[in-house]
């Protein structure tokens, strides 16, 4: 891995102010191919307005030191955390210059390298100049080059949507690669003003209005870039991007997402993006009203008490996720009536094996979900399991969109389908379950 910081360079090269000939000949020297790979790529702006205002900005010896001297203790750094991702030291180019506002970042190839292209102009005008923003802004960087190198960068463009698409994969992985190698999963440079927590209360708005742009081809762009926003907020498109990986690495390596190919990524999404916001919708904890009344009995296999009218189940209670399992050994089948007031109003249906818990069945009175039921009854449950229990297994119907977010978002994996083919079934650790439980 090689770093070039051209700073000093900067500095003597435009003592006077701003000249695009002298530019020209400084990035002539870096790698003949960059003055015209970045004046290609800026053709499309305004020169005087968008551009020569931000060189100007950027063209100040405080301004230049401040990003040169952090630059310079991220890369010190940089060799302990990629090992977190490469298999070996990745033989790349990172170099610290003066761009044409071509971006803070830009995974590229120059002279037959591949080679992150830091724009000082760029980083300065956005304020990432400082230790933490400039190593994720690095990382985030490395991690397009390490897409390249172990997977599909690079899918074709041809049409607005596959553009979509292939724009929220990239972005993606490579947010989850900059978490990876950071070592924080919730930390994104753009998180300023409270623009996370803007993004995880809207996230089902965002997926659904990105999907809505997809399906009537319209431009994605408001979601990427900081010259662009959507409802009033810029880059949304990679805090969607991160989630829709981080979804499919429920039931994928990263290198195999990183291989995908945009059919199945287009199906994916467009599954995804239908998906319920299973947390705010059900699981918010901030959403816990007292139902201090509800109380859970285990029962023997007895049915009658829970429709003792005989009137079908389906009439009385909605089904948040079912399924049958395929082969389990059942030594132990129990039922757990949910009841308020002695009025019943849902039922959990479960059985056990050797170390294996298997969620069968839970049904329960429409006006009672999204409330802390839930919630009590995992609790009900940690306190009556035996301790053997390693594994936690369930089967979700492949339609019931609400009990497949519920079982993802407990941490479970997707690992295969029923015997008939029409339900998902999921399988986790048992102590994944308390860990979710803990921390609600």
């Amino acid at each position: 891995m090689k770093i070039i910081n051209t700073c000093d360079k900067i500095k003597t090269t435009f003592v006077n102010g701003f000249d695009i000939d002298l530019w020209r000949k400084y990035a002539s020297e870096i790698s003949k191919e960059l003055p015209l790979k970045c004046e290609n790529d800026a053709k499309e702006y305004d020169f005087e307005k968008d551009v020569l205002p931000v060189l100007k900005n950027a063209l100040n010896e405080e301004k230049i030191d401040f990003v040169s001297r952090n630059f310079q203790a991220v890369v010190d750094t940089l060799n302990a955390n990629l090992t977190k991702l490469f298999d070996k030291e990745p033989d790349i180019n990172i170099i610290l210059y003066l761009g044409l506002c071509n971006g803070a970042g830009w995974a590229t190839t120059l002279d037959g390298k591949d080679t992150v292209l830091l724009g000082i102009e760029k980083i300065t005008e956005l304020d990432w100049g400082d230790e933490t923003n400039m190593r994720a802004l690095i990382l985030h960087e490395i991690g397009h080059l390490w897409h390249k190198m172990y997977g599909n960068l690079h899918i074709p463009e041809y049409t607005k949507r596959r553009k979509g698409i292939a724009q929220l994969y990239c972005e993606g992985v490579a947010m989850v690669c900059e978490h990876i190698l950071c070592g924080d999963n919730e930390f994104y440079h753009q998180d300023k003003d409270g623009w996370l927590s803007w993004c995880y209360e809207n996230e089902n708005d965002i997926k659904k209005e990105y999907l809505r742009r997809l399906d009537e081809k319209t431009s994605v762009q408001d979601f990427f870039g900081d010259w662009c926003s959507y409802n009033g907020h810029s880059d949304v498109g990679y805090f969607l991007g991160c989630r829709f990986i981080e979804h499919l690495m429920k039931s994928h390596s990263l290198k195999e997402i990183a291989k995908m190919k945009y059919m199945f990524l287009n199906k994916a999404f467009t599954e995804y993006a239908k998906m319920p916001d299973i947390i705010f919708e059900y699981l918010n904890k901030n959403d816990f009203p007292d139902v201090s009344s509800v109380v859970f009995d285990i029962l023997a296999d007895n049915m009658e008490k829970i429709a003792p009218t005989g009137n079908s189940r389906e009439d009385d209670f909605n089904c948040w996720y079912d399924g049958v399992s395929d082969g389990l050994k059942r030594d132990e089948r129990q039922i757990i009536l949910i009841k308020d007031s002695e009025c019943i109003i849902g039922f959990f249906q479960y059985y056990t094996n050797t170390d294996t818990f298997m969620m069968e069945e839970i049904q329960l009175k429409h006006e009672y979900q999204g409330k802390s039921v839930f919630r009590s009854l995992y609790g009900f449950l940690l306190e009556n399991i035996n301790d053997s229990i390693k594994f936690v297994e369930a089967y979700a119907n492949k339609g019931n969109l609400k009990s497949i977010g519920i079982l993802e978002h407990l941490g479970l994996i997707r690992i295969g389908m029923n015997k008939n083919g029409n339900s998902f079934h999921f399988r986790g650790d048992y102590s994944d379950l308390v860990n979710w439980y803990k921390s609600e």
